[in-house]
């Protein structure tokens, strides 16, 4: 049973630069060209290189050839195909097969984060005693706020995470994701798991930038799926430690759906101002 941080905190990766730069993709091809130029410059600035592992889930479009394109111009780029699309969760099993470095940074394939100014903070906020470092995206952008809000703010409750932005750019140990049940967790919920595990999770504000090409692969199916994974998750994470404690959950329950409505409300208000000024 694990319960408590077990595993002793490696070097900061800004110090040793063991770390991998995994970045998933599917039908990316109008980003790659822009991503790898601001990658590259990216090292430049930093006055080192890091590996990038590039993890193609079973793109339809051209991406793999401008990654065979981008692989022969960047000796530090290692592609990895899916023959089919698996899903992020398979990605992230993909990555912690194939990382020898004692960090992984999860990077985006979209342009929405920008890596010369997020790698050189993610890699500073990672000091002596930190597990994993998340982005928190400032001024975002793309439909998915509300959504986000109710997720993390679920995490918080059940599991003690203290980020506000779990799922999207991050650096953390490779050795502690390894011992994640993904089959159980998913991809979805591995930031609030290790927090709930004892493991310092933090966070830097990011700012988030539109999509540059190509369309968001996040749906309203998504919803549902993510609740489902994340009841599995808790109901997982609690057997294991062996608590059972029905009236914290209900009482965390009611707060969550409190914080909901309101959360609801204000964003209706918010949508009628704007189309009163739209109509003025």
């Amino acid at each position: 049973m694990k319960s408590i941080k077990s595993l002793p905190t490696p070097v900061s990766p800004f110090l040793s630069h063991s770390v991998t730069i995994v970045i998933p993709c599917l039908n990316e091809e109008g980003n790659l060209e822009k991503l790898f130029q601001t990658l590259h410059q990216t090292f430049q600035n930093l006055e080192f290189t890091l590996p990038v592992l590039l993890i193609d889930d079973g793109s339809t479009d051209n991406t793999p050839q401008v990654l065979s394109r981008l692989c022969a111009q960047y000796p530090y780029l290692k592609t990895i195909r899916h023959p089919h699309k698996q899903g992020v969760t398979r990605v992230w099993k993909t990555a912690i097969a194939h990382v020898n470095t004692e960090w992984i940074f999860w990077g985006q394939a979209d342009l929405e984060s920008d890596f010369q100014t997020d790698v050189p903070l993610l890699l500073e906020a990672c000091t002596s005693g930190v597990d994993g470092v998340a982005g928190w995206r400032q001024q975002r952008g793309d439909g998915k706020v509300m959504a986000s809000k109710f997720a993390n703010l679920a995490c918080r409750m059940f599991f003690g995470l203290k980020i506000h932005d779990m799922n999207w750019i991050k650096l953390v140990r490779r050795d502690i994701l390894a011992e994640i049940p993904f089959n159980i967790v998913t991809h979805r919920y591995l930031l609030a798991i290790l927090a709930g595990w004892g493991y310092n999770i933090t966070e830097v504000l990011t700012p988030w930038h539109p999509r540059f090409s190509g369309k968001s692969k996040f749906g309203r199916g998504r919803l549902m799926t993510s609740a489902i994974s994340f009841l599995r998750a808790l109901c997982w994470f609690h057997v294991e430690r062996q608590l059972y404690q029905p009236h914290l959950y209900i009482s965390a329950a009611f707060k969550a759906i409190c914080v909901g409505f309101r959360a609801g409300r204000e964003a209706f208000e918010l949508q009628v101002q704007r189309d009163r000024l739209a109509n003025y």
